[in-house]
């Protein structure tokens, strides 16, 4: 069924299958998918949101969602000559020091806007972009999704090879991506997202104190319709004076921060159906 519908979304043009995929999207949300995790993460991310606006962010979020699948299907499409015409690269110092960084980095990016294509997008700033993946419980989903996923020339890293992996990429100056703003339970990282206190995964700031890589943040915003903005937010270091468990919550906090600061200019864009607070509130 996935294979035809993904069979379907890459015979259309392009736009016709955007607009399919945002009225999917807002269809979920008026069918009640996950709609009342989604309205509690909104109004606990931004309280002073009357129950209009938080209904309306969602049902954008939702939609922006839709897109997101669409692109994800269309993925092998997305060459170069897509990059060129569809993403505009924006002009950040981060942006400069990332491309300029001869050796391993960490690139992180969050459930936002198309985050598959952020790491995708890498590899056309001249960088060998592995991607760190989790297994799917259906097996033909995980071999259907990897699929596209590998359809870039990406090097996919599961997380049971993933530290030979990534010290390999450490030495040979590529950057590998994976996400980072889930709760992540009892084994996470507990820092403060949006006001509250979050369980984060570790492993990112683990990596990055451990091999001494640093980790950029960056996101893709969507502007309108395929035309997205790839941006570089910030390049950090860790911190190596501290002892290694403050350095990886000093670190994740940092991050933490920076998607929450992306999330506040464009609370569209986020994934919000995912019960971020669910170890360390009573929300849910």
């Amino acid at each position: 069924m996935a294979r035809l519908a993904g069979f379907v979304l890459c015979a259309v043009p392009l736009r016709l299958a955007l607009a399919c995929g945002a009225a999917l999207g807002r269809i979920a949300w008026f069918l009640g998918v996950r709609r009342k995790v989604s309205r509690i993460n909104i109004s606990t991310a931004f309280p002073d949101k009357t129950n209009a606006e938080v209904n309306a962010t969602g049902r954008a979020s939702y939609a922006n969602s839709g897109r997101f699948m669409v692109e994800f299907i269309r993925q092998r499409t997305m060459g170069q000559k897509y990059f060129e015409k569809y993403i505009t690269v924006e002009d950040t110092p981060a942006l400069k020091q990332t491309v300029e960084y001869t050796k391993g980095i960490i690139g992180l990016t969050f459930h936002f806007g198309n985050w598959e294509y952020y790491g995708v997008s890498n590899a056309f700033l001249g960088k060998d972009v592995s991607f760190l993946v989790g297994r799917q419980r259906n097996g033909l989903i995980d071999r259907y999704i990897n699929k596209l996923r590998s359809s870039s020339g990406a090097e996919l890293l599961t997380r049971d090879v993933s530290m030979r992996g990534i010290i390999n990429i450490a030495r040979k100056g590529g950057i590998v991506c994976w996400l980072s703003d889930q709760s992540a339970g009892k084994n996470g990282l507990v820092v403060d997202f949006f006001g509250k206190p979050a369980s984060t995964p570790r492993g990112a700031a683990a990596f990055s104190v451990k091999l001494n890589m640093p980790i950029t943040c960056g996101f893709m915003v969507r502007e309108r319709g395929p035309y997205q903005r790839f941006v570089v937010k910030e390049f950090l270091v860790p911190d190596t004076s501290l002892p290694k468990h403050e350095a990886e919550v000093e670190l994740t906090q940092r991050y933490t921060k920076v998607l929450e600061e992306m999330v506040k200019e464009h609370p569209e864009l986020y994934w919000w159906s995912h019960r971020r607070w669910k170890r360390t509130t009573d929300l849910y």
